[in-house]
């Protein structure tokens, strides 16, 4: 068996390189046509924002009494909202397998929905499953990695 050279295996360029997510059915598993493009979780952007993240509840901690044993854990609602804030910063696109990406919208509730954080915000809180789907694929990096 010849050697492994690790420095071929960057996790890092293939996480900022994107991949494309194809939603499934949550009950049924077929899959939707309905594609988004990623980052993972070893790309600039997760890291900046995880970074961010950590700086703030350290600072909230510190505030709170660190030091005099008084520390609160995050609440639910914050590991949320920055879970959301995660998944939606780490999206960065959306189309329908009939569309092209220069023009690529998704329907939601009736409505042709171009893609924005905002609207990947929109989608990701009314649709769990939606949100789940993404968050797992971010975290997988054999979805960035060619074997």
């Amino acid at each position: 068996m010849s050697k492994i050279d690790l420095g071929d295996i960057d996790t890092v360029e293939a996480a900022n390189g994107g991949f494309e997510v194809e939603l499934y059915h949550p009950a049924t598993n077929e899959d939707l046509g309905i594609f988004i493009t990623i980052l993972g979780k070893d790309s600039d952007t997760f890291q900046k924002i995880s970074r961010q993240q950590n700086k703030k509840r350290m600072e909230r901690m510190s505030k709170n009494g660190f030091r005099a044993g008084k520390v609160t854990a995050p609440s639910q609602e914050e590991i949320d909202a920055d879970n959301l804030e995660m998944i939606t910063a780490c999206s960065i696109s959306w189309r329908t397998s009939e569309e092209d990406e220069e023009k690529a919208t998704i329907l939601f509730n009736g409505e042709d929905l171009p893609f924005s954080i905002g609207a990947a915000k929109k989608l990701y809180s009314a649709r769990p499953w939606i949100k789940e789907q993404i968050d797992i694929a971010i975290g997988d990096r054999a979805n960035f990695i060619k074997a």
